[in-house]
């Protein structure tokens, strides 16, 4: 992971210079224009706010870290997709209005997946932060609903009794 975080900073710090550059230009319009990188064109996309960031990972520890590097850099993380782990930061996530993207059931699979729960969704819910039901299935998919049903009947089972109203917006308005 430390290698992962080395590799972020530096994008992001290259990504800072080259829109200092173009910001530069862009006011001057005078001298050379920079060199076009499309790769730091989005990156500076996300320093200036224009592009939402939805980040991908699973561990709660690995989400923290990329809030750090958010804060490090001035932008704002919109969710996290997959975030088995995302109850056990649950009120970090509120606190940071960041959405979290998760399966109803989906864990044990790889390493990273290894402390999910079933309860996810319901625990991040319940916490006031923003969950959504998603799935990477095809199948799944065209079945969001019953995927929240499932989230639902989990949370039910470990004492969060959720509205049926309010859990059809994992599906509907968060996303």
């Amino acid at each position: 992971d430390m290698g992962n975080v080395a590799g972020w900073r530096a994008a992001f710090q290259q990504a800072r210079e080259y829109r200092r550059k173009w910001d530069r230009y862009n006011e001057t319009h005078t001298g050379e224009a920079p060199t076009r990188d499309l790769q730091m064109d989005t990156l500076a996309g996300v320093l200036r706010g224009d592009i939402l960031v939805e980040w991908h990972c699973y561990r709660s520890d690995q989400m923290a870290t990329a809030i750090q590097i958010s804060h490090e850099f001035g932008f704002h993380i919109a969710a996290f997709h997959h975030a088995v782990e995302a109850y056990k930061i649950a009120d970090l996530l509120r606190t940071e209005n960041i959405c979290a993207a998760m399966w109803a059931d989906w864990w044990g699979f790889k390493i990273e997946a290894y402390d999910g729960i079933r309860e996810n969704i319901a625990f991040v819910h319940h916490a006031g932060a923003c969950a959504m039901v998603h799935s990477d299935s095809e199948v799944f998919i065209q079945r969001l609903n019953q995927e929240a049903a499932k989230a639902l009947a989990d949370g039910r089972r470990a004492g969060i009794d959720i509205p049926r109203a309010e859990a059809w917006e994992w599906l509907s308005r968060n996303p």
